[in-house]
């Protein structure tokens, strides 16, 4: 499995070109496929973002992304392509809600099979993770996700009292524990992907005025895309920024971007 995070260490290699065409920048989810449908790329001449549709995709190995040739991105004047650039749906910082309509959160990162694109997990900003069994529906607006909470059509028709089942009702960590076997799984996929990134978060050090840069990021949303200068990091216009995102970006010298990018 990847994730949206951990694609981005990857460059794109023509095989006809023999070189780097470019780096992940980002990534762009069908909301009707729940499925990653095209990645976003820093061409590795212009830095200018370029469109590469998944289908075109050759593999995606532990170093580098293999496409044919440069022919497998869309046009830099195809419509879509700029479509995609600056409205294409990103899944990070889209508010997730219950199937029963309450608001759980924003996704701050998910997991995705890099053979078919498919979406496998969702982890919210407080931790929570869902696994693509649970998925209800992907929309731009919003995410909807089952809990495992009775909807009031299901209590009525069960004819139930709705305080005893409240009382009964699994919250979202049982959830997780009655699908451990696949839910639990990704996220350890998902710890040991990032093992190596959060020790060297930990060392961090900022200097006084970096980290009151840090807490006033901290819940800003991002007006356009960011990404730093040696293309590691990188975040999507109306991602909501958490402390990890931030000091990610503080990592990789791209604070003063965040800054000059989020709203007032």
């Amino acid at each position: 499995m990847e994730t949206n995070e951990s694609i981005l260490t990857r460059s794109i290699v023509g095989l006809d070109d023999r070189k780097v065409l470019g780096k992940m920048r980002e990534l762009r989810v069908d909301c009707d496929t729940l499925a990653v449908g095209h990645y976003i790329v820093s061409n590795a001449t212009t830095n200018t973002p370029l469109v590469l549709p998944f289908a075109n995709v050759i593999a995606v190995g532990d170093t580098f992304i293999t496409v044919q040739s440069r022919e497998d991105f869309l046009a830099a004047s195809d419509p879509q392509a700029q479509a995609l650039i600056g409205d294409g749906f990103a899944l990070i910082g889209a508010e997730a809600y219950t199937r029963t309509g309450n608001k759980l959160g924003v996704v701050a990162t998910y997991a995705f099979d890099p053979v078919y694109g498919t979406v496998t997990s969702l982890t919210l900003d407080d931790g929570t993770v869902f696994a693509a069994d649970a998925f209800v529906f992907f929309a731009p607006e919003f995410v909807f996700v089952d809990d495992g909470a009775k909807t009031a059509a299901e209590l009525r028709e069960s004819g139930e009292p709705a305080a005893a089942v409240a009382a009964d009702e699994p919250v979202a960590d049982d959830v997780l524990l009655a699908d451990d076997v696949a839910a639990l799984a990704v996220e350890d996929e998902i710890v040991e992907d990032f093992a190596e990134a959060a020790v060297a978060e930990e060392a961090l050090e900022l200097s006084e005025e970096d980290a009151q840069l840090v807490e006033f990021l901290i819940g800003k949303t991002l007006t356009e895309d960011v990404a730093s200068a040696d293309g590691v990091f990188a975040a999507a216009r109306g991602v909501i920024l958490t402390r990890d995102l931030v000091e990610q970006a503080a990592a990789h010298d791209a604070l003063l971007s965040l800054t000059m990018s989020v709203d007032e």
